[in-house]
C-alpha cells in the first residue's frame, strides 16, 4: 500500500522544530541542576563520609549506572504510580529520571575534582583551626567545582542529548517533533538532518567553551576518564 506524504511548509516545520529544541533546553538545563543537587552530596558522602555513607554512595551510584536511562523513565512514569499511588507527568517523569541518571555521573566528576585538591591546603587549612566541615567549604568545595567544569560542561551535552530518550513516554521534544514531521512528509533526510542541525548549534558551543575553560585554567578535564557512559 503506497505512503501518502503531506507537504509541510518550510516555516511551519522550523517553528515546531524550534519548539522542540525548546523543550529539550528546558530538560536537560532541569535535568543538569537535579542531577548536581544530588551528585554533589553523594560525591561528599564517597569521600568524607563514615564507611556506612560511603558504601550507600558506592551502591547509589553502581545501581544508577547500571540501569538504562530508558528503563528509569519506565520505572518511574509507569511502576511508581501502582506502587506508591503517585505519579508525575511525563515531562516531569522525564526531568527526574534524566536528573537520577546524570546524578551518578556528576558524583564521579566532582568527586574527582575533591581529590584534585592539593593535599597541602588541607592540611594547612587543620593547622590554622578550622573545622573539617570549614575545610571542605572553603578550601575543598571551591576548587574542586572549578577544576570540574570542563567534565561538568561535557555531561551537560550528554544531558541535553539524552533529552531525545524522553520521546518515550510521550515527551514532545527535538526528536519527536523530527520523527512526526518524517512521519506526515516521507522526508526523513530534510527532517532528521535539520534536527541534527539543531543539536549541533546547541552542543557545539558549549564543547568549544569547555576545552577553552580547561585550557585557560590549566584543568586537564578533571572526571573527564569517569565521564564516559558505560
Amino acid at each position: 500500500m503506497a505512503v501518502t506524504a503531506t507537504t509541510v511548509p518550510l516555516s511551519i516545520a522550523l517553528r515546531m522544530l524550534l519548539n522542540g529544541a525548546k523543550m529539550t533546553v528546558t530538560l536537560s538545563l532541569l535535568s543538569i541542576g537535579l542531577g548536581f543537587l544530588i551528585g554533589l552530596p553523594v560525591a561528599l558522602m564517597e569521600t568524607y563520609g563514615n564507611k556506612a555513607l560511603k558504601y550507600a554512595a558506592m551502591v547509589y551510584e553502581g545501581t544508577i549506572r547500571g540501569i538504562p536511562l530508558l528503563a528509569i523513565y519506565f520505572i518511574i512514569f509507569f511502576s511508581m504510580p501502582i506502587l506508591t499511588g503517585l505519579g508525575l507527568s511525563p515531562f516531569w517523569a522525564a526531568v527526574v529520571g534524566l536528573g537520577i541518571r546524570s546524578s551518578a555521573y556528576q558524583s564521579q566528576i566532582f568527586r574527582s575534582g575533591i581529590q584534585a585538591v592539593d593535599e597541602g591546603q588541607i592540611e594547612a587549612g587543620y593547622s590554622l583551626g578550622m573545622s573539617k566541615t570549614q575545610v571542605i567549604r572553603h578550601i575543598v568545595l571551591p576548587q574542586a567545582l572549578r577544576f570540574s567544569i570542563p567534565a561538568w560542561m561535557n555531561e551537560y551535552v550528554i544531558v541535553l542529548k539524552d533529552t531525545s530518550i524522553a520521546l518515550a513516554i510521550g515527551i514532545v521534544e527535538l526528536t519527536r517533533e523530527a520523527t512526526y514531521l518524517v512521519s506526515v512528509t516521507a522526508e526523513p533526510f530534510r527532517y532528521y538532518g535539520l534536527a541534527a542541525f539543531f543539536y549541533l548549534v546547541m552542543v557545539l558551543p558549549l564543547t568549544y567553551l569547555a576545552n577553552y575553560i580547561g585550557k585557560k585554567y590549566g584543568i586537564k578535564g578533571t572526571g573527564g576518564a569517569v565521564n564516559v557512559r558505560l
